[in-house]
């Protein structure tokens, strides 16, 4: 939802940019950025920078492609914060590696600039509420695009993001129409204005992470908006409008084991149904702050691997 208490100046692409306590890598990352039109024949789309024209707006966004991409791979959208950059998120969520590995395609869109002079993606804070971006219609045209020319399966779109990332998987999921199969959001949550009463479209799997002491997105949320954001819920009454809304009546809740004493506890709640294999994993994170964890307690097992091998289970 929102960017750390603590923000880190980089340089990236020539300017500067703030990333969201993400951290910043040194070295070059980037590639010759190619304009493709959304009616272009025949795009490259290749590992790096491209920018697609949506609705006359050019609109930036990033792609891990593996070299031996295979038909019908699935398609993992991964959501930076706010006041944060693709290229940051790229660099530091640690899934690029995993697309070679697996063979998926990873998609970073670039958020544009509020009136604050800070990069978002638009899913309702009160200081948006004049907005004209529609982020959800250039993922969706993105989406489209890169599962046409890729041919990938546009039945495997999953979403990722931290922050306001994490915000905008909640969105795309809770579309009356939503075209992600599943979502893994970090520190994230939803906001009250459009989703009072709130009950899901779609039966999808959710994977969420957040720390109880974060003190940017609030564990119990800000519904009277004392800190200006906008009313939204607390991450408890997120799961239980999910949970109750797709009827997963079996809950089980379980310390996270194998972890050393120095890192966070974790406990890690899990509802399911027997009708499906529909299921929702919260990952509680005991005094964990307004980050991205390395990890979820398995050994050698990175964040960014546990939310790809959840959204295998669920293709």
């Amino acid at each position: 939802m929102f960017h750390s208490r603590s923000l880190i100046v980089c340089a990236v692409s020539g300017s500067l940019a703030l990333l969201l306590g993400l951290g910043c890598s040194i070295g070059s990352r980037s590639s010759r950025a190619a304009v493709n039109q959304e009616n272009d024949p025949a795009p490259r789309w290749t590992s790096g920078t491209h920018t697609l024209v949506v609705d006359g707006q050019l609109r930036q966004f990033m792609l891990d492609v593996p070299p031996d991409l295979k038909p019908g791979a699935a398609l993992v959208l991964g959501f930076h914060g706010y006041t944060g950059s693709a290229e940051g998120f790229r660099a530091d969520a640690g899934f690029t590696p995993l697309t070679a590995q697996y063979g998926f395609v990873a998609a970073y869109p670039q958020g544009t600039v509020d009136s604050r002079g800070n990069t978002f993606f638009n899913v309702g804070y009160e200081f948006h509420a004049e907005s004209p971006v529609d982020d959800v219609r250039f993922v969706r045209a993105l989406t489209k695009r890169l599962v046409k020319d890729l041919d990938l399966d546009p039945e495997a779109v999953f979403s990722t993001g931290m922050s306001n990332g994490g915000d905008m998987s909640f969105f795309l999921a809770s579309l009356a129409e939503p075209f992600v199969r599943s979502i893994a959001p970090v520190a994230g949550t939803m906001m009250l204005a459009g989703h009072e009463g709130f009950v899901p479209r779609k039966r999808l799997s959710i994977l969420e992470v957040h720390g109880t002491a974060d003190g940017i997105t609030l564990w119990n949320g800000d519904l009277t908006n004392k800190d200006g954001w906008g009313a939204y819920y607390g991450i408890e009454q997120v799961m239980d409008l999910w949970t109750e809304g797709m009827a997963l009546e079996q809950h089980r809740s379980a310390p996270v084991t194998g972890i050393p004493s120095d890192e966070k506890q974790i406990v890690r709640h899990r509802w399911w149904t027997a009708a499906d294999d529909t299921e929702v994993i919260f990952y509680e994170v005991i005094g964990g702050k307004h980050i991205w964890p390395d990890r979820l307690g398995r050994p050698g097992v990175s964040l960014a691997e546990e939310i790809w091998q959840f959204f295998a289970r669920h293709r």
